[in-house]
C-alpha cells in the first residue's frame, strides 16, 4: 500500500530557505544557528523535504543581526523574542527602536579611554601579552585588525585596565588566578542583562521615554552594581571576622 504524506499549501508571502537567505543576507548556517538557539520560529513543513518560513522572519533576522552587532548576548535576545511572553510584540518594537538609536547610548556610556594598539596594551593597562591572548581566546575582549595591527576600542581598553588593576592587587597566576576565571563576572553580567532587558521591556511608557529610561538605567545600573558589590563584600568580610572571634 502506498504511503501518503499530508501537506499544507504555501501561504502568500511564505519563503523557502533559499529565499530567506537572499532577503536577509545571512547564510543557511546562520539561519540554522538562530533556529537552534530558539531565536526563530520553526518553519512550516509542507512535505517530507519542503518547509516555508513566515514572511515576518526577514524582519526578525534583521533585528537579531542588529542586536548582535550591538553586542547584546543571545540570552538577552532570546528573552526579548520569546513569543509566549505577554507583550512580546510591544517589547520587540521598543527594543528595535533602542537598537536603531543605540549610538546615543554608546556615546553616553563611552569610558574616558582612547583606543589602543596591541603593542600599547601592556604599558598602558598592565595586562601582559599572554594574559591578553587568553582574554581574547575566551571572548572577554575583542580587538579589530586595522592596517595590519590589532586595535582595541575604548570599551575593551576600560576592561583591560580593570583586569590590570586586579592583577596589580594580587589576583594573578602567582596566586592561582587565571584570566579565564574572570568569566565568572561576564557570565553573571549576561544573566543580569537578560533580566534587565526583560524588565525594561515591560515598562508602560512611550518609545521616546523608553529610550531615555534605557540610557539613564544603563548608567544607574552600573553604579548600583558597583555599590552593591562593595556593600556585599564588606558584609561578607565582617561576618567572617565575627565568626573567627567566637
Amino acid at each position: 500500500m502506498r504511503r501518503t504524506v499530508a501537506t499544507t499549501r504555501r501561504r502568500e508571502g511564505d519563503l523557502r530557505i533559499g529565499e530567506l537567505v537572499r532577503k536577509t543576507g545571512v547564510s543557511r548556517a546562520t539561519i540554522q544557528h538562530y533556529l537552534n538557539e530558539g531565536l526563530l520560529p520553526r518553519p512550516r513543513k509542507t512535505g517530507q523535504t519542503m518547509a516555508y518560513y513566515d514572511a515576518s522572519t526577514v524582519e526578525r533576522v534583521a533585528l537579531i543581526k542588529e542586536l548582535q552587532q550591538r553586542h547584546m548576548p543571545l540570552q538577552a535576545i532570546r528573552a526579548l523574542l520569546e513569543p509566549r511572553r505577554t507583550g512580546a510584540r510591544k517589547r520587540l518594537t521598543r527594543v528595535a527602536e533602542v537598537a536603531h538609536r543605540s549610538d546615543e547610548l554608546e556615546m553616553l556610556l563611552a569610558p574616558n579611554e582612547r583606543a589602543l594598539r596591541r603593542s600599547e596594551v601592556p604599558r598602558e593597562t598592565g595586562v601582559d601579552e599572554s594574559t591578553l591572548d587568553e582574554l581574547e581566546s575566551v571572548g572577554f575582549v575583542t580587538g579589530k585588525r586595522e592596517r595590519g595591527e590589532m586595535r582595541y576600542g575604548p570599551f575593551d581598553v576600560a576592561v583591560l585596565r580593570a583586569v590590570g588593576q586586579l592583577g596589580a592587587a594580587g589576583l594573578d597566576r602567582s596566586r592561582g588566578f587565571a584570566p579565564r576565571d574572570l568569566l565568572v563576572y561576564r557570565d553573571a553580567m549576561l544573566g543580569l542583562i537578560a533580566r534587565e532587558v526583560e524588565m525594561f521591556g515591560r515598562a508602560n511608557v512611550s518609545q521616546d521615554d523608553f529610550v531615555r529610561l534605557a540610557q539613564a538605567a544603563a548608567v544607574g545600573a552600573s553604579n548600583l552594581v558597583a555599590a552593591l558589590h562593595r556593600k556585599l563584600v564588606t558584609e561578607l568580610v565582617a561576618r567572617g571576622t565575627r565568626g573567627r572571634r567566637r
